[in-house]
């Protein structure tokens, strides 16, 4: 009996799990796999068995192991991260896809880190503090910077952003926390980070430059307080309240960080004045300053109370119309490094030099072609 023909029997209660836990309706699966939504239905209701082939198209429609759909009951796993995405009520959907892949690839990328390291004798120790959202973000970031070791001066001796973006991540990596970065849609999330476990910062490779440099440390201000969840860093209009005082706190606690008010306050273009408007090269000298966003720059002026609120939200409509979206590099050795980050790479390539994986391991937990592999190991031993 061919594949096509042979009739096998799925736990329905598999079936639906596999399908929901990737966003998919009875409509999507049904389309994609070219058959009616009534035989979808019926698989789920055990009215009807799917064939071998049918269910091998299903695993690798979501994503899963031929080999779950012969369990009995769905695995666990881990529930999806709060959503704390600031899209009003009418425009707010089911997470998607992409979004929910980035999610399991995380998760399995930080259960992957920790066995290794397992395996290496070696502890991954996660070197962080503790805040709360009684804390006043303005003093805290004082605190945290110190434990980071970075002077204001230091940050303003970076040649540009995309250097203080490297510097910012070895500081979060030296910490024992997993920064990756993983292409989403960006009009659902610009980054999002993991707790429970060994701590992960995600942020979304298409958002620019300045946008991810401000979502790693929002994202960090969720770690700190304990209480991971996919963000945009939007205005907070549409959320519940408890959401909304904690991407208020997240929010001002990276402005903070990042723009620190006495040196702000201490900044040529700024000592001793009130801009109730400005030009966009002015607050882009003062941005290039510090290496983050003029909205950044913007933000932290009308919260320091030197600028107007009508004045921000007028130039944040404007810039958000031009808002830019970069695409990663096409550079797959040095995109492997980019999404997975150096030290895990690192701990990857040193277990299979171990001899605790296999070559093919390693192109599978890197998401990457063995022929790269060689490429990804000079540029590693370079530190790039």
């Amino acid at each position: 009996m061919s594949r096509k023909s042979l009739e096998i029997f799925v736990e329905p209660k598999v079936l639906i799990w596999a399908r929901e836990s990737m966003g998919l309706s009875i409509h999507a699966v049904a389309k994609k796999l070219k058959v009616s939504e009534d035989i979808v239905s019926k698989w789920e209701s055990k009215q009807k068995k799917p064939t071998l082939n049918q269910i091998e198209k299903f695993a690798k429609l979501c994503k899963r192991p031929l080999a779950v759909f012969f369990l009995s009951e769905p695995p666990e796993e881990l529930p999806l991260p709060k959503d704390f995405r600031t899209l009003p009520p009418e425009k707010r959907k089911p997470f998607s896809l992409a979004t929910r892949l980035a999610i399991r690839r995380a998760r399995r990328l930080q259960s992957l880190a920790s066995e290794l390291a397992k395996s290496l004798n070696r502890e991954l120790i996660s070197r962080i503090g503790r805040i709360s959202l009684s804390d006043d973000p303005e003093v805290v970031t004082l605190r945290m910077r110190e434990q980071l070791n970075v002077e204001v001066q230091t940050q303003f001796n970076w040649e540009d952003e995309n250097e203080a973006f490297n510097e910012w991540k070895k500081m979060m990596e030296r910490c024992g926390i997993l920064v990756l970065q993983i292409g989403m849609p960006l009009e659902e999330t610009r980054g999002f980070s993991l707790t429970d476990g060994l701590p992960v910062i995600v942020l979304n490779y298409r958002d620019s430059i300045h946008g991810r440099i401000f979502s790693l440390f929002h994202e960090y201000a969720h770690i700190l307080l304990n209480n991971c969840g996919v963000c945009n860093m939007e205005d907070q209009d549409h959320l519940t309240d408890e959401a909304i005082s904690v991407e208020k706190f997240c929010n001002h606690f990276a402005g903070a960080f990042l723009v620190q008010k006495g040196a702000l306050l201490d900044h040529d273009l700024i000592r001793g004045r009130y801009l109730s408007e400005c030009s966009d090269e002015m607050l882009g000298k003062i941005a290039k300053s510090f290496k983050v966003s003029r909205e950044v720059i913007l933000r932290r002026l009308l919260i320091l109370g030197l600028t107007p609120e009508d004045f921000y939200r007028r130039k944040r409509e404007e810039w958000e119309e031009r808002r830019p979206i970069r695409w990663g590099h096409h550079n797959p050795p040095k995109r492997c490094i980019q999404e997975n980050g150096v030290p895990f790479v690192s701990l990857v390539l040193e277990s299979h030099k171990e001899e605790k994986i296999t070559y093919s391991d390693v192109a599978d937990y890197l998401a990457i072609r063995t022929k790269h592999l060689p490429k990804i190991e000079e540029l590693i031993g370079s530190k790039v």
